[in-house]
């Protein structure tokens, strides 16, 4: 048996090559050692961007399951996101409903959102997926629970892995939706929602919302007020938006006047499990 943290490390990353889901609990007797002990196995690996805890356990990151190398850039945003990050994602996550239809786009919010789908949905929720991101598609294609339609396109590794383009216009044409989660590069009351890029990425966020029942806005505080040179959403086009303690007072109590869903969210806080 397997004693050293090293060693237990490496047999983790091992099985998890394997196995989706491995329990805090089902290690502990499978190693003689304590939770705790397990734990900090976790948080050294997750610190790598090897694996994601999630209640209970954890599940393996694409990069460990099917060895994909991941532009560093991607990595980086990946790894550096915050508390408030994952706060919104969780939110967000919380919205989905068993037999949704859910478009998800290429956002670094949008995809914590997919991580954050809770496991009841992942194995038996009768959840169609569609997006133009290689990582949601990875993230979410292999639970029993989802159907996966991944949207054609060039493939730009160094843009959050998605794929864009005229082909992927095409590939949307047809598709509906019920939710579709938008990370919000710049959100203004008087301004809408704005992005920087034109052409096909301004084509194809149109097309995404115009696909689906209710967008939901993914935006950090920060966000709020800004302005960028393309519109893609109305004020008066706000459903739901997901935002953090740092959205403005009377930001969400316009949006809220104006019949709007706004859910505020307070960033996680972590127990430090590491030595």
């Amino acid at each position: 048996m397997t004693t050293t943290a090293e060693g237990r490390r490496s047999e983790i990353l091992n099985v998890l090559r394997f196995e989706r889901y491995l329990k805090v609990v089902d290690l502990s007797q499978r190693f003689g050692v304590s939770q705790m002990s397990i734990r900090r196995d976790l948080c050294q690996l997750e610190e790598q961007g090897i694996l994601r805890r999630v209640h209970g356990g954890m599940v393996a990151t694409p990069l460990l399951r099917l060895g994909i190398e991941i532009n560093p850039e991607v990595v980086s945003q990946l790894q550096n996101h915050s508390n408030e990050n994952e706060a919104i994602a969780q939110a967000a996550a919380a919205l989905v409903q068993p037999g949704d239809h859910l478009i998800f786009d290429s956002g670094i919010l949008s995809y914590l959102t997919a991580c954050a789908l809770p496991g009841d949905l992942l194995t038996q929720g009768d959840l169609t997926v569609i997006t133009n991101s290689l990582l949601v598609a990875l993230e979410l294609a292999p639970w029993p629970g989802i159907e996966m339609i991944m949207l054609g396109g060039e493939y730009q590794a160094d843009r959050m892995m998605k794929l864009t383009g005229p082909h992927t216009l095409r590939s949307l044409e047809g598709l509906h939706a019920d939710k579709m989660f938008l990370t919000v590069e710049a959100i203004d009351i008087a301004h809408g929602v704005t992005i920087s890029m034109n052409g096909d990425e301004r084509l194809l966020a149109k097309r995404m919302i115009a696909a689906c029942n209710c967008v939901v806005l993914l935006a950090l505080g920060c966000k709020i007020g800004e302005v960028e040179r393309h519109q893609i959403l109305t004020p008066g086009e706000f459903q739901t938006l997901v935002t953090d303690q740092e959205c403005p007072a009377k930001f969400v109590s316009h949006l809220r006047n104006q019949g709007a869903n706004v859910i505020r969210v307070q960033p996680i806080q972590r127990k430090t499990l590491c030595p």
